[in-house]
């Protein structure tokens, strides 16, 4: 074995055991903002409600969301630094075409977020799926099924 590669393995060993404990290394969010439609779909699925602080301000579209249902029952976010800030959540999910102001606002400031690319693929989806799980110290449900989700929303070509 090379110097080299003794970085990767003690990463690999070190990192270990917080992935077979399911962890990250932050503590399980309890406050939650999505400013991302298809992780809004995710997020309602694999946390309790009360953990959810806003929803993207797409969730309760009907003719955009899978979700607009269990949406229209939670508080939504327009996406600004402001709104967002105030809500003071332990966990912001965004997407690359999320407001980039917004986004840089949060970094300035301190808010953690987390962001996801658009998936161009059902394996892509169904990785951002099990992603979505570990960062909320959670199992993904059967019930969610990329498929179906992003398809039927016209994202996805596969």
């Amino acid at each position: 074995m090379s110097l080299r590669s003794l970085p990767i393995l003690l990463l690999a060993l070190v990192g270990a055991p917080a992935i077979a404990a399911g962890g990250t290394d932050h503590p399980e969010p309890k406050r939650i903002v999505s400013m991302n439609l298809c992780l809004d779909s995710v997020l309602v699925e694999l946390v309790p409600h009360e953990h959810i602080l806003a929803l993207s301000q797409y969730a309760r579209d009907p003719w955009r969301s899978t979700i607009a249902d269990v949406a229209a029952k939670l508080p939504y976010t327009n996406e600004t630094a402001e709104e967002v800030v105030a809500l003071r959540p332990d966990l912001v999910l965004a997407g690359r075409h999320s407001a980039i102001a917004t986004r840089n606002a949060l970094k300035r400031v301190g808010v953690r977020f987390e962001l996801f690319d658009v998936p161009e693929s059902i394996d892509e989806s169904t990785e951002q799926i099990r992603r979505l799980a570990t960062l909320l110290h959670r199992q993904p449900s059967a019930r969610i099924r990329p498929s179906e989700s992003t398809i039927r929303q016209g994202e996805m070509v596969d």
